[in-house]
Parts: structure tokens; sequence; C-alpha cells
């Protein structure tokens, strides 16, 4: 199941991102393995699991693809361009998907994780817990919804 899931959030991604951009998706199985537990702690809904997966591997790439721009290195330039491209690509699949919501959660951090990085700190970044929380914050609020009604 957890193969199918990461292949089809690969096939979603691969379609909606520009072949112009020329940036191949690639993440190996144990850091997409990251989330599979919280999404299926929370019991998330079959059809929300591979945007959310793939939110994740857009947001994790791009943070790469920064973390990978020192000077002097040979992909400097290219660099910097695939992880703005993929913080932007990162916007607009959500958008498709209706995650707004996670969106507006998850700015902040995305936001000091970048600040913290252009200041030297490289810190690796726990999205999975991230993305976790606000899957609490759901729930809490769905929950809060049910009881009202």
């Amino acid at each position: 199941m957890n193969s199918q899931l990461m292949e089809d959030s690969f096939r979603l991604l691969q379609a909606d991102m520009s072949p112009i951009a020329g940036i191949q998706l690639q993440l190996s199985p144990a850091e997409c393995e990251r989330l599979l537990p919280v999404l299926e702690r929370y019991n998330v809904d079959e059809c929300r699991r591979a945007p959310l997966l793939g939110i994740y591997i857009i947001l994790t790439l791009a943070a790469q693809r920064h973390m990978e721009c020192t000077p002097h290195h040979p992909n400097l330039i290219r660099n910097i361009l695939d992880g703005d491209y993929l913080y932007s690509f990162y916007l607009q699949f959500a958008v498709k998907y209706r995650e707004l919501d996670l969106v507006a959660y998850l700015a902040p951090s995305i936001k000091k994780m970048q600040i913290r990085r252009s200041n030297g700190n490289l810190a690796e970044e726990n999205l999975a817990s991230g993305m976790e929380q606000f899957l609490i914050q759901e729930r809490r609020q769905q929950s809060r919804t049910s009881k009202a009604i």
C-alpha cells in the first residue's frame, strides 16, 4: 500500500509539474515514509493521502535544493531556481487539492525555516511533525463542529 501511495503521489506531481522546469522528482522511500504513519494514525481519507504526501514531497525537495545553495557550488543558480519553483509549485498544488488550511498552517514555520537557513542554520526540519500537528488541529475543529450540530 505504501509503495502504491508513493507512486500515486509522484504521478500527481508529475502530471502538474511543468516539464519546462526540468526538475526530477526524486525522494527516497525512507524520506516519504516519514509521513505515512501520520496519515494512517489520523485516518486521513484515501482521496487526501496522495495529495498530502505530494505536498510533503514538494516541500522536502524544495528545502533540499535550497540547502544545496552554497557559495561556489557548481549548480548554485540551478538549486536556487529549482527550490523557488518548487515552493511556488507547492502553493499551486495545494490550491488544486483544496489544502489551503494546511498552507496557512505551515506558512509561519516554512518562513521561519527559510530565514534560519538564510542565516546559515541548516538543521533538518521535521515537516512530518508539522503536518501531524495540522491534522491534530483539523481533527479538533471537526470534533467541535460535530458537537455543535
